[in-house]
């Protein structure tokens, strides 16, 4: 097929630098976890259920899409300042350890904020696995076969 795909027209754009770089990187998951995408739902998703610092979020992030993405701290460190700035999330130093890290955690108003985000992503989110699905059983329906015919 194609020995080195990386000298392919379409792998040159921006969006599939990363996954150049990184073959585990998933280009798509990328390009949806953006702060203008899923990325400020995400993150309030996670404080909600623990306080954490801005790392710790990345670590989550990237173990719970099995490392298919790891959010940049250059985009994670400015959600939470403004996070922290709209009163969504609360941060405090903890200075016990050698490195003091910043904990963050969500608040009333962002638990406020994170049910309208869910309202509000939900049917796009829905819409977009539905689309997604849809698109890949046209493009591999041998795959789809397959899977059937294994069970």
């Amino acid at each position: 097929m194609i020995s080195d795909f990386k000298n392919h027209w379409i792998f040159g754009k921006r969006s599939f630098l990363t996954w150049m770089e990184s073959p585990e990187v998933n280009p798509f998951i990328n390009m949806i976890f953006t702060r203008s995408g899923l990325l400020p739902l995400y993150t309030m998703y996670l404080l909600q259920k623990k306080k954490m610092y801005g790392n710790e979020i990345i670590s989550e992030i990237e173990k719970r899409t099995f490392s298919c993405w790891s959010p940049n701290p250059g985009a994670i460190y400015p959600l939470l300042k403004e996070l922290e700035e709209e009163k969504f999330v609360k941060g405090h130093w903890n200075t016990e350890k050698e490195h003091p890290r910043k904990i963050y955690g969500i608040t009333k108003k962002g638990k406020e904020e994170y049910k309208i985000l869910r309202v509000i992503f939900k049917k796009q989110l829905f819409k977009a696995a539905e689309i997604l699905e849809k698109i890949f059983v046209e493009i591999y329906p041998e795959d789809i076969k397959r899977k059937r015919e294994a069970k």
